[in-house]
């Protein structure tokens, strides 16, 4: 059997490490207790989610030696090679560069990777297909026409039935169609649902969550010997959840100290119901999994006369600079709460002047 690893993206958002620590023990339990003997562990790009801080980089580091000291071999005493693909290069970066050359000093230890397209061969006979994540104009002309037992890759796929994942001006869009048909499997990294393309392609997804908006089941991915994929639910990956409110009475029903998924809601109300919604949301302000935005309908009436699409309609928000700060955290994981104020605070003082 062959196990892959897509997108784990180490250190994204605030997720708990524990998160991760205990997703990999699941993840190597599943291969251990496995009827077939596993002859590779394959991490399909977007490993890191960014350039990492010293304490990162020491979490990283552990994580790594426990999976490629995975003891997934015969009679837990030997390790399964691990083979390493470089994803989009925003998250990755150069920074194989830091942990290859110590992994590679583990005895009893045997890992690959690679930043660029190229063949080999398993220590099964397998032939494999590595396509990292490349941009720019690269030939495969080369490596499309030969057949293959594995393609593993990084980056979108196109295909006339399903195209879950857009490219930008310079990545690279892969053919599923064609790459399934010179192979027995192909599982790619970079789109986070897992996707079944059809004709043995797919995209793995991540084992876990970070963000509202995804909603799609977190599974451990593999396949048999036959190339037969079997899934199984990720049961420790958390749920973003996103709730729309439209009285007091609704959200205090809805709120509690009990919750333990991210839960935001999105309160749509009058100016004068602010504070009402404000006292009930502060009454749980210690729970860090509750969030919510104020969106005004004070000038509903006005909106609905334009008779436009739900989805169209800009309704003007309350209190703009929190609605904007969440919403730079919850897309791009980063959190401008600091230098929002400090903004602040410069235009104040030139007003002042």
């Amino acid at each position: 059997m062959y196990a892959f690893i897509g997108d784990l993206h180490l250190c994204a958002g605030k997720l708990p490490r524990m998160d991760y620590v205990k997703s990999l023990n699941k993840f190597l339990g599943i291969i251990k207790n496995h009827k077939e003997k596993c002859h590779g562990i394959f991490v399909i790009g977007d490993l890191f989610d960014k350039k990492l801080s010293v304490d990162e980089l020491e979490f990283a580091s552990a994580f790594l030696v426990n999976l490629v000291c995975n003891g997934c071999g015969r009679d837990g005493r030997e390790h399964v090679p691990v083979y390493f693909i470089h994803g989009t290069y925003t998250h990755d970066y150069e920074q194989y560069e830091i942990f290859m050359p110590m992994l590679e000093k583990i005895d009893n230890v045997r890992v690959f990777y690679t930043d660029t397209a190229c063949a080999g061969v398993l220590e099964n006979g397998a032939k494999i297909l590595y396509l990292p994540q490349q941009y720019g104009d690269v030939d495969y002309s080369e490596y499309f026409s030969h057949q293959y037992d594995i393609i593993i890759g990084h980056g979108p796929l196109s295909s006339e039935t399903k195209n879950p994942c857009k490219s930008t001006k310079y990545e690279i869009m892969h053919s599923a169609e064609l790459l399934g048909s010179i192979s027995k499997i192909c599982v790619f990294g970079h789109f986070h649902g897992y996707t079944d393309f059809g004709n043995n392609v797919f995209y793995s997804g991540p084992w876990l969550r970070w963000k509202y908006g995804e909603d799609i089941d977190r599974v451990f991915f593999i396949c048999n010997d036959n190339f037969e994929v079997e899934t199984f639910l990720n049961d420790i990956a958390l749920k973003y959840e996103t709730f729309t409110v439209h009285s007091p009475d609704e959200l205090r029903k809805m709120v509690s100290d009990e919750i333990n998924n991210p839960h935001r809601f999105i309160i749509y109300c009058k100016s004068d119901e602010l504070p009402e919604y404000h006292g009930i949301m502060n009454a749980y302000k210690k729970n860090q999994y509750l969030k919510y935005q104020i969106i005004s309908t004070d000038d509903e009436e006005d909106i609905d006369t334009l008779e436009l699409p739900e989805e169209h309609v800009n309704k003007p928000i309350l209190e703009p600079i929190p609605a904007l700060i969440e919403y730079v955290k919850d897309k791009y994981l980063i959190d401008v709460s600091e230098e929002v104020k400090d903004y602040e605070s410069k235009i104040n003082r030139d007003k002042q002047e």
